[in-house]
């Protein structure tokens, strides 16, 4: 197949056009839809590798390479083609739409529905990124589901184990089902070891979630009293002083959270929080 693609390559530079403007929009419209995939890709690279090519066409070029290893199965190698292309043009929606949907297809769905919130932060209303980001939550909703199985197993095994208890409260917590049960969950995690910063923080979005904002608040300057400076944490205390008016602080917070975790914002929005 290398061997073809060299060819392929090859003959295209035999009847390649003398004007360097003209050899570079047929190498584009190869890479774009040349019928051999492996051909496609070595199009893509030679657009890539020209020092003289533009950067907005190079970025082009990475996502379209990058698009292409994903069919091939090279996950990692598209992973690095979209990275690189946003490192060039931070606000191209199609990477992220493209990188997000290579996350979901490996299933990882935290990292899916990242990309496609940074996609539809730049394109509201984006159809392909709205139906994949609703597609990704329903899939680590399913996975959730499946985490909570086996964590109920391990409990009935180590009923006295706090992180148990406090991960359990943490799945229902993301995923807002059944939250009476996920308060119960942190209450007993807290009541088996009371300095359980995890089981604070989980509580204070299970009372943040159930509009409880005096309760969250309060979980999360205990957790922050315990691990000062933690970007969780103060992410969580500034979205609960923003929703009980206290604006200024709150932004304060999730400033100093930026900068103690830069992509704690991202994150809290895959938990299904918005402020």
């Amino acid at each position: 197949m290398r061997a073809l693609a060299v060819l392929g390559l090859t003959a295209l530079s035999a009847c390649a056009p003398a004007d360097p403007a003209a050899r570079a929009e047929q190498l584009w419209a190869a890479c774009r839809s040349n019928p051999m995939q492996q051909q496609r890709v070595e199009a893509c690279s030679a657009i890539i590798d020209d020092a003289s090519t533009a950067p907005a066409r190079r970025a082009e070029a990475l996502v379209q390479r990058g698009v292409l290893r994903g069919e091939m199965m090279q996950d990692a190698r598209a992973a690095a083609d979209f990275g690189r292309a946003l490192r060039i043009d931070p606000n191209l929606v199609r990477a992220y739409v493209e990188r997000g949907e290579l996350h979901f297809s490996r299933e990882a769905f935290d990292a899916a529905i990242r990309d496609l919130d940074a996609a539809l932060a730049l394109a509201p209303g984006l159809r392909e990124a709205m139906d994949l980001r609703e597609a990704a939550v329903r899939g680590r909703q399913d996975g959730g589901w499946d985490q909570l199985d086996l964590i109920t197993q391990a409990l009935a095994e180590r009923p006295y184990d706090s992180m148990l208890w406090n991960n359990r409260c943490w799945v229902r917590a993301v995923s807002g089902e059944d939250l009476e049960f996920a308060l119960a969950d942190c209450n007993e995690a807290l009541r088996l070891n009371p300095r359980n910063t995890a089981a604070l923080d989980s509580r204070g979005l299970v009372h943040f979630k159930r509009g409880d904002y005096g309760a969250a608040l309060a979980d999360y300057e205990a957790a922050l009293a315990i691990e000062p400076g933690r970007g969780h944490y103060l992410y969580g205390r500034g979205m609960t002083r923003i929703r009980m008016g206290a604006a200024d602080a709150g932004r304060a917070d999730l400033a100093a959270a930026e900068r103690a975790e830069p992509g704690v914002a991202a994150t809290y929005r895959s938990y299904g929080v918005e402020i």
